[in-house]
């Protein structure tokens, strides 16, 4: 393996000193004659507008952009924010240029409707980057989740998690509204690149920030598709229908109608091959193969047929008001699962090994129905009403069966079944106001946030736990159960918020605020044992079940203090809950009732520092309390679990915790570089903990404690750098995380220390020649490691690494496209009984015929048929090894038509 990575290395290293030959150099100013910064320099090829480079000005406005020999005319832009572009033709180049001094005037235009923008490749504002996404060359026919792929600093893990520079993405937009849902899922597997004009980071924004104009100050990021105007009129549709080997199928059909501000979709899909959501199966995705293939740290467990059906639909009603969205989706799932798991919990003198298997079957019905309204009955005012409703039903039935050895001796053995079936509906009416006056700065925000939630479950269980002592079996101890168990749960929150901030001076505000938050929760449990006189669930079980009722009334007071400027936004606020909380509830026929009032301060701070244009640096801290779970508080011996009994403590203390955040990152357009560093220290005190033994069978009895000074501490990075010569374009991404948990808690009675490590190096290189091949390979190693204290045992290490190789080949002007996905694997320690490594390939090749309207698949997943979905976890005070069931080879045959039509023009 690492024979492979010098090779690619070295290969790289020979293309980049063998590529761009001349540079065309230049220093731009404005009418002021001052120098320009950060004007965005691009060279284009005549005949069909291509990006061949592009760079941007230093703090001096000098450029130098790099290029090879061309032969074929090209034309030059300057583009700098309010000044008019610059332009300049060539023939041919032929060697290097220097254009000296070239000054932009400035725009008059005021009406920005009426300017026509030109496109620049990058573009950095405040907050925000925005990326050309005809700059970025992709697959034909991919979604605009391969355009994010091929951005420096966006990673997307196997779950489908995004992050941009070290943060989260928790908003994906298409013109500044959902798709469906704002996690932007079936979006990213529908939404077609060449319709894209920008893509757009920018710090996600609370309903507040949005509606008031203000500053946004979370650490998490959105992404904003703005589809290209002249593309904003037509229509898109895709039709996938593919059968294959053990009856594997998928088939699904996407239809999207845009005019101007209306948008209408359409979505349905069907298959066994662990498809989620909407996702398209062309010739240049592999399908199912990356969202489902079970490598590290993926968590689409077991073999899901799932059938899903919905449209959306999104417009501008009129001048007041504007629908976000409106729609509604019905998904069926059914999953069958089957897990293989070996637990060693470690106790200060011995430890315990658990083995256990468990099979399940589980399938849901659900539907869902969102809708957005935003309304603006004058300049001043917005109101913003978002009411969703959903409903799910659920049919589960599980089989389980577990060992507990001490030193190979069985302690304990159980066996389970389990037949469930459950309904959960929830309806949640969300309305915001802000009201802006006259004097800038000054706003009025007042929000009611509602959540009506009910979930009701009847779970039969049928289960036998045998305890052993010195290999026999005790016939006092043995758990035999047959019981019918009825549980109904009902949550209304009610949270009414209102704020009005005042400006002191141009760049600086108050706020004042005030939070008022109720809840009403219930709870019942009602289980019955089998009568065998009467054949039915009749023999109530008073020890098992139990009932509670908890009502909690919260007053927050809140104070802000803001600073604006051109570099500098930073802010503090503080603000105090009045808390209070009565708690009913019947346990084994007992009352217990707890009436408590808490007042308790939070605090939350923050800056974010505008170094430089293309450089930015964020540094949070926020610190806050955390009431006890009534539930744990109350002195009540639950044996529901056989092996577990749990035991409240009425004596637990408030939790707090302290949390810092930094954040610095660096987009420097002129080389095509990005890197960014993220640290991070979180400290708690009080915690709510755990406090077990064990007893000599190997039951587990649990009640609750305080411990203070756990702490964790992260630090990580990234870099992005890109090379680009000709038709070829190079990107290196090398990153590596640290991560440390210091963990103080108790087992079998007694208290011990643990320090855990996790060091996570990577790199990940893309090469892309066009229209003739796609290489991305990836090299990522996973190294743990933990000492203990109090422990049986001194420490554990553990190494996972992961190879993978993406490669795409194109023939026949791109008509013909061959991919081949491939992935290694290898655990250095793993328990006994478990694969430590495996291979992972899928392979396909596709045929696009009548102008591409059609494309012909045949697909292999899992050629090898080694795909397996093992992991080891390293916890406080165990180690445990899991094997899941998942998909394995299959070969299948695909036919996807695809039209798209923009304003009379087919694509």
């Amino acid at each position: 393996m690492k024979k492979i990575l010098w090779f690619l290395i070295f290969s790289f290293n020979f293309l980049i000193l063998n590529g761009q030959k001349f540079s065309i150099e230049g220093t731009v100013s404005n009418f002021e004659k001052k120098p320009v910064e950060n004007a965005t320099v691009y060279l284009l090829k005549q005949k069909d507008s291509t990006v061949i480079n592009y760079t941007s000005t230093n703090k001096e406005g000098k450029f130098s952009l790099k290029t090879n020999e061309l032969s074929e005319p090209s034309i030059l832009k300057v583009d700098a924010d309010k000044l008019i572009s610059y332009s300049k033709n060539f023939n041919k180049i032929d060697g290097s240029v220097n254009l000296n001094q070239i000054e932009l005037d400035k725009n008059q235009v005021t009406n920005i409707e009426e300017v026509q923008l030109t496109v620049s490749p990058v573009k950095i504002k405040k907050d925000t980057i925005e990326f050309n996404a005809n700059a970025i060359k992709v697959r034909p026919d991919s979604n605009i989740e391969e355009l994010l792929k091929n951005i420096g600093g966006v990673e997307i893990d196997n779950d489908g998690k995004i992050t941009m520079n070290g943060k989260d993405v928790d908003q994906i937009m298409i013109n500044g509204k959902p798709f469906f849902d704002k996690d932007g899922k079936i979006a990213l597997k529908n939404i077609p690149a060449d319709i894209i004009k920008n893509i757009q980071f920018t710090t996600t924004k609370t309903k507040e920030e949005e509606l008031s104009g203000k500053t946004p100050k979370s650490e998490n990021t959105t992404i904003n598709f703005t589809i290209d105007e002249k593309k904003n009129k037509g229509l898109i549709s895709r039709i996938t229908a593919g059968y294959g080997s053990d009856k594997r199928y998928e088939d699904s059909g996407f239809l999207s109608y845009f005019k101007d501000k209306a948008k209408i979709s359409l979505l349905a899909s069907s298959n066994n091959i662990n498809s989620q959501g909407f996702s398209n199966d062309e010739a240049s995705d592999m399908g199912s193969g990356r969202g489902s293939r079970g490598s590290a740290g993926n968590n689409m467990k077991g073999i899901q047929k799932s059938t899903t059906i919905g449209v959306n639909y999104s417009d501008k009603l009129s001048k007041e008001i504007d629908l976000d969205a409106l729609g509604v989706n019905r998904v069926n799932t059914n999953l069958e699962m089957a897990s293989k798991v070996s637990r060693t919990t470690f106790l200060p003198d011995y430890a315990l090994r658990t083995d256990s298997e468990n099979q399940t079957e589980n399938e849901t019905e659900q539907y869902n129905f969102n809708s957005s309204l935003k309304i603006k009955p004058d300049t001043l005012s917005t109101i913003y009403f978002s009411p969703s409703f959903s409903y799910s039903k659920t049919i589960n039935s599980r089989t389980s069966k577990s060992n507990t050895f001490r030193d190979n001796e069985l302690l304990n053995k159980s066996e389970s079944a389990n037949n469930s079936q459950s309904e959960n509906n929830s309806f949640t009416p969300n309305l915001h106001y802000s009201r802006k006056f006259k004097k800038i700065g000054r706003i009025l925000y007042a929000s009611v946030n509602t959540s009506i939630t009910e979930n009701k479950n009847n779970n039969l269980i049928k289960s036998q736990t045998l305890f052993f002592e010195n290999g026999i079996e005790d016939e006092n101890k043995k758990d035999i159960r047959d019981q019918l168990t009825k549980t109904q749960r009902q949550s209304n929150s009610y949270s009414f918020t209102t704020k009005f901030s005042e400006p002191i001076s141009d760049s600086t505000s108050v706020s004042f605020g005030l939070n008022y938050n109720s809840k009403t929760e219930t709870n019942a449990r009602i289980v019955n044992d089998f009568d065998a006189n009467s054949g039915q669930y009749s023999d109530y079980n008073i020890a098992l079940s139990n009932s509670s009722e908890e009502k909690t009334n919260q007053l927050s007071p809140a104070i802000t203090f803001e600073i604006n400027k051109k570099k500098l936004n930073l802010w503090a606020s503080a603000n105090i809950d009045l808390t209070d909380v009565k708690y009913h509830s019947l346990f084994n026929g007992q009352q217990y009732e707890l009436d408590r009032n808490f007042t308790l301060p939070d605090y939350n701070a923050g800056f974010q520092y505008h170094v430089s244009e293309n450089s930015r640096l964020s540094v949070y801290n926020s610190a806050s309390f955390t009431i006890p779970a009534s539930d744990r508080l109350i002195p009540y011996v639950d044996e529901s679990n056989p092996l577990v009994t749990y035991q409240g403590n009425p004596d637990l203390k408030n939790a707090w915790s302290n949390r810092t955040n930094l954040y610095f990152n660096n987009f420097n357009i002129p080389k095509n570089i990005n890197y960014h560093i993220n640290i991070g220290f979180t400290y708690h005190h009080n915690d709510t903990t755990n406090f077990s033994y064990y007893d000599e069978s190997g039951k587990q009895f649990v009640t609750y404690t305080n411990i203070s000074g756990n702490k964790s501490a992260n630090v990580g990075g990234g870099f992005s750098k890109t090379f680009k010569w000709g038709d070829n374009k190079l990107m290196i991404n090398p990153k590596v995380s640290l991560n440390y948990n210091y963990n103080r808690g108790f087992v079998n009675g007694q208290q011990f220390v643990g320090n855990s490590y996790t060091f996570t190096p990577g790199i990940s290189f893309l090469y892309d020649k066009k229209d003739k091949i796609n290489i991305k390979p990836s090299y990522n190693v996973n190294h743990s490691f933990s000492n203990y204290k109090n422990y049986s045992v001194e420490s554990i290490k553990n190494t996972y690494q992961t190879f993978r190789l993406e490669l795409t080949n194109y023939f026949l002007k791109t008509n013909l496209i061959f991919e081949n996905d491939f992935e290694y694997n290898t655990s250095s320690n793993i328990a006994p009984g478990f694969k430590k490594d495996f291979y992972f390939w899928n392979t396909s090749i596709g045929y696009s015929f009548y102008n591409k309207m059609f494309t012909a698949k045949v697909k292999i997943y899992d050629v090898l048929n080694q795909n397996q979905s093992v992991k080891r976890t390293i916890a406080a005070s165990y180690v445990e090894d899991r094997e899941d069931l998942i998909l394995k080879r299959y070969v299948m045959f695909t036919l996807t038509m695809k039209l798209n039509k923009f304003a009379g023009k087919k694509l």
